[in-house]
C-alpha cells in the first residue's frame, strides 16, 4: 500500500514536471537554443560534443565574416550584440590581429551619438569591422582578442600582394574562355543536359532553394536508377523537408502532455526515477536533445504504439532523428557526387563529355583565382593540378569553335598557367594560419576561463576551423550574417594593399576570403 502511494506521488510529480515545463520541443543547451533572426543572419551548422564531460566542453560560435561588406558588417555587429546580451558572451576572437585589439578605450572621447556617426563612416569605408564598430559605439563589456601569428599573417599578406600583379589578367582570360564554353553548350549539349545545367545554375544563383534543388536531384536520380538512399545525408534532408511540411506542430504540442501521462502510467518505480533523472540531466545540459528523445522513445517501445496513438509526436521524434543524421559538409558532398552521376548519365558522346569537363574545371579555376576555394576544394585542386592548365583545353575548343562557326581568339594563358604556384603559396600559408588560430584560441580560453567564445574569420577558414574545433573536442555553431547585395570587392583589396585615400562613400563590397 505504501509503495503504491509512493509511486503515485512520484508519477504526479513527473507528470506535472514534464507536461508543464515545456521541455519537449527545445533543448536548454546554448547551441540548440541558439536562434538568429533571419533578417540579420542564419545558422549554417551546429555540432555538439556530447561527451561525458560536456559541461566543461568549450563552445565556439563561429561567425563567417564578409570582409568590408557594409551590410554584412552591420548585421555581424547586431548578431554579436545579441550574443553578448542574451548568451553572456564576453570573449570575441578575431583574425587579422594579435593579442588584445579592444577599442573600447575610444568610448571616453565622445558621446555615443557622435561615436556612432564617426564609426559608421569608417565601417562603410572598410577601415573597421563589425565587431570593432560595436566595441566603439556600445557600452558592453567584452574583449576583442586577435588570434593571428604575426609572422604567418605577414607572409600571407605578402603572398596576396604578389599574386595581385597577375590575378586581374588571369580572371580576364577565364572570362573570355567562359564565353566560348557557354557559346558551345547550346550547340553540343543534349536537351536533358541543357535542362540539368539550367536547374543547377538556378540553384547556384539562389533562384532555387536547397530544399527545391535536393528534391529535383532526387527525382533525376530516380529516373536514372540511382539509389538516393545510398547517400544518407541528402536522403535524410529530403525526407526531413517533406516531414516538416506534414507535421502539425500545434497538434504535436497538444499531444505531448497526453503521451507523457500515458508513458508514466506504464513505468515501474525505478523507471520513473530514471525518467526524472534523465529529465534533470536534460535540463542541466548533460544530455542532448536527440539523446533525451531517444530515451523517451525507447521507454515507450512495447508499451505505447506512438505511431497510432500519438502520430504527431511520432513524426516529430522521427524529424529530430533525421535532423541529427544530417551533417552539412557531408550533405554538400552528397549533392556534388549526385550531380556528377546525373551528368554522367546524361552525357551521350565524347564531345559533350569533354566540354563538361572543361566547363567544370573552368568553374573551379575561376574560384581558385578569386581565392574563393574552401580548404577541401583546394586539396582536390592540387591533387589534379594539371587538369586546370588552360593549354590542355585549347585544341578541343579550337576544333569545336571551327565546327560550329563560333569566333574565337584562343591562346594559352601565361597569366594562369605560369603563375599557379604563386596562388598555391597563398592557399598553403592560409591553411598554416588555421593551426595557429586553433592554438591561440585554446590558449586564450584556458587563460581567461571562458567556456564560450565568438570566433570571427573569413569564409576560407570556416570549414577548416570547424574541423579543428571538432577534432579538439569543442562544440560549435557556424553563423553567417545576412547579405542581400553583392558589390565590388575593391574596398577589401584596397585595405589589404594599405591604401587609405579612398572615398568613404564607396559602395559596399562583396564577401572575400581572407
Amino acid at each position: 500500500m505504501k509503495q503504491t502511494c509512493y509511486r503515485r506521488i512520484i508519477l504526479l510529480v513527473v507528470i506535472q514536471f514534464l507536461v508543464f515545463s515545456g521541455l519537449v520541443f527545445s533543448s536548454s543547451t546554448l547551441l540548440t537554443d541558439l536562434k538568429i533572426p533571419s533578417q540579420i543572419g542564419s545558422i549554417k551548422e551546429v555540432f555538439e560534443n556530447n561527451s561525458l564531460n560536456s559541461l566543461s566542453t568549450p563552445t565556439i560560435i563561429q561567425i563567417q565574416d564578409a570582409h568590408c561588406n557594409y551590410e554584412a558588417q552591420k548585421n555581424l555587429a547586431t548578431i554579436l550584440e545579441y550574443l553578448i546580451k542574451e548568451k553572456n558572451v564576453k570573449l570575441v576572437l578575431v583574425e587579422g590581429g594579435s593579442g588584445n585589439v579592444t577599442l573600447s578605450f575610444l568610448r571616453s572621447y565622445a558621446e555615443k551619438k557622435d561615436r556612432e556617426l564617426i564609426a559608421d563612416k569608417y565601417l562603410r569605408s572598410g577601415k573597421i569591422s563589425g565587431e570593432e564598430y560595436l566595441d566603439i559605439v556600445s557600452d558592453y563589456n567584452f574583449e576583442l582578442y586577435g588570434i593571428e601569428d604575426p609572422a604567418l599573417y605577414q607572409s600571407n599578406l605578402d603572398s596576396f600582394l604578389n599574386i595581385e600583379v597577375y590575378r586581374n589578367d588571369a580572371l580576364k582570360e577565364t572570362t573570355a574562355l567562359r564565353k566560348i564554353v557557354d557559346a558551345l553548350k547550346p550547340e553540343m549539349y543534349s536537351e536533358g543536359l541543357k535542362d540539368f545545367e539550367q536547374q543547377k545554375n538556378r540553384y547556384q544563383s539562389k533562384q532555387m532553394t536547397l530544399a527545391e534543388y535536393s528534391a529535383y536531384l532526387k527525382d533525376k536520380a530516380e529516373r536514372i536508377n540511382l539509389k538516393i538512399e545510398e547517400y544518407s545525408h541528402i536522403d535524410a534532408f529530403v525526407k526531413s523537408v517533406q516531414l516538416e511540411k506534414e507535421i502539425d506542430f500545434k497538434e504535436a504540442e497538444a499531444q505531448r502532455g497526453l503521451f507523457i501521462k500515458e508513458l508514466a502510467k506504464t513505468l515501474t518505480e525505478p523507471e520513473v526515477k530514471e525518467l526524472i533523472a534523465r529529465t534533470q540531466d536534460y535540463k542541466a545540459q548533460k544530455i542532448s536533445n536527440i539523446e533525451y528523445y531517444a530515451f523517451l522513445k525507447s521507454k515507450a517501445e512495447g508499451r505505447i504504439n506512438i505511431k497510432e496513438s500519438f502520430p504527431q509526436i511520432n513524426s516529430y521524434m522521427f524529424y529530430i532523428e533525421l535532423g541529427n543524421q544530417i551533417k552539412p559538409e557531408v550533405l554538400i558532398k552528397d549533392i556534388s557526387v549526385i550531380e556528377n552521376k546525373i551528368k554522367e548519365a546524361l552525357i551521350s558522346n565524347k564531345g559533350e563529355k569533354e566540354l563538361c569537363r572543361i566547363s567544370d574545371s573552368l568553374d573551379i579555376l575561376e574560384r581558385f583565382l578569386k581565392l574563393d576555394l574552401t580548404p577541401g576544394e583546394y586539396e582536390n585542386f592540387i591533387s589534379c593540378e594539371n587538369d586546370f592548365k588552360t593549354s590542355a583545353w585549347m585544341e578541343f575548343l579550337a576544333q569545336a569553335c571551327q565546327k560550329y562557326g563560333i569566333t574565337d581568339n584562343l591562346q594559352d594563358s601565361d597569366s594562369i598557367d605560369g603563375n599557379i604556384d604563386k596562388f598555391n603559396d597563398f592557399y598553403r600559408i592560409g591553411l598554416e594560419r588555421e593551426q595557429s588560430f586553433m592554438k591561440n584560441i585554446a590558449d586564450k580560453m584556458a587563460a581567461s576561463g571562458d567556456k564560450v567564445a565568438v570566433v570571427i574569420t573569413g569564409g576560407f577558414h570556416t570549414s577548416g576551423m570547424s574541423k579543428l574545433f571538432k577534432d579538439n573536442g569543442y562544440s560549435y555553431a557556424v553563423v553567417t550574417p545576412a547579405i542581400t547585395e553583392k558589390a565590388d570587392p575593391a574596398i577589401y583589396y584596397s585595405i589589404l594593399r594599405g591604401e587609405t585615400g579612398r572615398d568613404d562613400t564607396t559602395t559596399d563590397s562583396d564577401s572575400e576570403n581572407d
